[in-house]
């Protein structure tokens, strides 16, 4: 029942507009014709008026007009005035007049005035009377300046309840051309009022009985084309709904070959894709469950393989140290690695392996594997470097490289070997300074073979640190897609030299300030960082 009241609801909603639309129609279309019904009217009694003047100033001399006005009527005024109201009778006007008007068009004197006899309540307006003309509108008086100045025709148009006029004047040119009266005409439109109201009808009522005849048969087609198949659409639906996912083959009785029957197939469709999307997504849930297991399996042994002991030597209190590395997805590339060479010597590493995910944490494995061993063969970061680069060509088809920074450090003098593949420059504070330690850097690992690396020296004093990291920290994004930067980290670091911070104080102070400066922006790359501190006991 509730879907059939949404049904009718739908319906009486398409109907409601298909009147309003019909209604809609009727007006606009009665107010166009009605339109186009007074311009022809209107153009027809212009025409008509028009020639009339044009009649009645063939009547008068123009010449004799200032006569007339200064020493009044004479036997050719009382002949042409006769004229005149002759043909204001038959020609069934209200009024023919002529007038000359005053060089500042503030008044006008009448030279003739007929009336016809049928006018009531219209006294004849005699030779010389003076008009003013200051109560009349603007537009009144520019028409009267285009008809001297200009010489055009004008007619106006005024209607009321009885039906209007219309009041067309001419120019009067004398012999010169010059026109020195103006000839007007009204013609009452009475006629007007009953042609309208017959035509109004008559639109009126042949537009409702279209309108009419359009909602039955809009009525009739909307049932049997939309209505009847979205009922049964809706019905299909509910029970698709309702029995996860299967149809009763009520859509079948769907003929059309329209959107409706279209959408009819695709329900049909849908329900069979339905049901197999239901079967893969189960099959594809249990699969994700067991990669999810297995990540979080690959994230704990990728964790474990990274040294966690902090500080790392207890029998080495010269040196202290802290590192973390935040993947940004369950495994990352991002590595670090510290360890004794030997009695006096210290290793440490920081890399980044190009990529994210599982291939890059396969490589990182592998690279860090090969570092570690190399540093127990040969004695410099450059020898370490040149050895690794190439093992790790020689099987390399997934194109991957490592940018990496490894330093060994003597403890017993402070002097410290470094070299660097390609990876972002370390922050040292030596000497009550924070700085960058800036040096040309070497091809990345794994990019070509042959490739040979460089060594650099610099000896560390008391309290001198060094701060390791990867591009994840210098590149990590907030939502407004600004880089946190090198300047900012380097000013993060310009600690006050009074305040004495352990290397984990550090980190932690570092990641919390990006973690402020990022704010909810995801993570899109992995973030490592090491600090070591080096407090020769001598």
């Amino acid at each position: 029942m509730k879907r059939k009241f949404q049904i009718s609801a739908l319906s009486a909603k398409l109907i409601i507009g298909a009147v309003f639309f019909g209604f809609f129609m009727c007006v606009i279309n009665s107010f166009v014709s009605y339109h186009e019904f007074k311009t022809q009217v209107e153009s027809l009694y212009k025409n008509v008026t028009k020639q009339f003047a044009e009649t009645a100033v063939s009547y008068v001399d123009p010449e004799r007009i200032p006569y007339w006005l200064k020493d009044g009527s004479d036997g050719l005024w009382d002949s042409t005035n006769q004229r005149l109201n002759e043909l204001t009778e038959t020609a069934e006007v209200a009024f023919i007049y002529l007038t000359v008007l005053s060089s500042d068009y503030k008044s006008r004197t009448y030279v003739f005035d007929t009336v016809n006899s049928l006018v009531i309540d219209s006294k004849v307006i005699p030779l010389g009377f003076v008009q003013s003309l200051e109560h009349k509108t603007p537009d009144y008086i520019e028409n009267l300046r285009l008809i001297m100045e200009e010489g055009k025709v004008q007619s106006y148009f005024s209607y009321s309840k009885k039906g209007g006029h219309v009041t067309t004047s001419i120019p009067v040119r004398n012999y010169m051309g010059k026109t020195v009266a103006i000839m007007s005409v009204v013609k009452p439109m009475e006629e007007i009022r009953e042609y309208k109201t017959n035509y109004l009808r008559s639109m009126i009522f042949a537009a409702l009985a279209f309108t009419a005849l359009f909602i039955v048969l809009y009525t009739l087609s909307l049932f049997a084309g939309i209505i009847r198949p979205l009922m049964l659409i809706i019905d299909e639906t509910s029970h698709f709904a309702e029995h996860h996912g299967e149809l009763t083959g009520l859509l079948k009785k769907i003929k059309n070959r329209d959107e409706l029957g279209l959408l009819a197939k695709s329900v049909e469709k849908m329900s069979v894709d339905m049901n197999k999307y239901i079967s893969d997504l189960t099959a594809a849930t249990a699969e994700r469950e067991r990669i999810g297991a297995e990540l979080n399996v690959a994230t704990k042994i990728q964790a474990e393989m990274l040294p966690r002991t902090f500080p790392p030597y207890k029998n080495c209190p010269e040196i202290e140290l802290y590192a973390s590395m935040n993947p940004a997805k369950e495994v990352g590339g991002d590595f670090y690695d510290f360890f004794m060479v030997d009695e006096d010597h210290f290793a440490l590493v920081v890399a980044d392996v190009s990529g994210k995910g599982v291939p890059a944490a396969l490589f990182m494995v592998v690279a860090k594997t090969l570092l570690k061993d190399a540093a127990f063969t040969f004695k410099t970061p450059a020898e370490i470097f040149a050895h690794v680069n190439n093992t790790l060509c020689e099987n390399n088809a997934s194109g991957l490289f490592v940018t990496c920074w490894m330093a060994i450090l003597e403890i017993s003098t402070g002097k410290m070997t470094f070299a660097n593949a390609g990876h972002t420059p370390p922050l040292i504070y030596k000497d009550r300074n924070i700085s960058f330690l800036k040096t040309q850097p070497d091809l990345m690992l794994a990019a070509m073979e042959g490739m040979p690396y460089e060594n650099h020296e610099i000896t560390l004093g008391s309290c001198d640190r060094i701060f390791v990291y990867t591009d994840g920290v210098t590149e990590a994004t907030n939502s407004e897609e600004q880089l946190y930067g090198e300047e900012r980290l380097l000013k993060r670091l310009q600690l006050d030299t009074t305040k004495v911070l352990s290397p984990k104080e550090i980190i932690d102070f570092v990641r919390a300030d990006i973690d402020e400066f990022v704010g909810g922006a995801p993570q899109f790359d992995d973030i490592t960082m090491l600090e070591m501190l080096y407090k020769p006991t001598k």
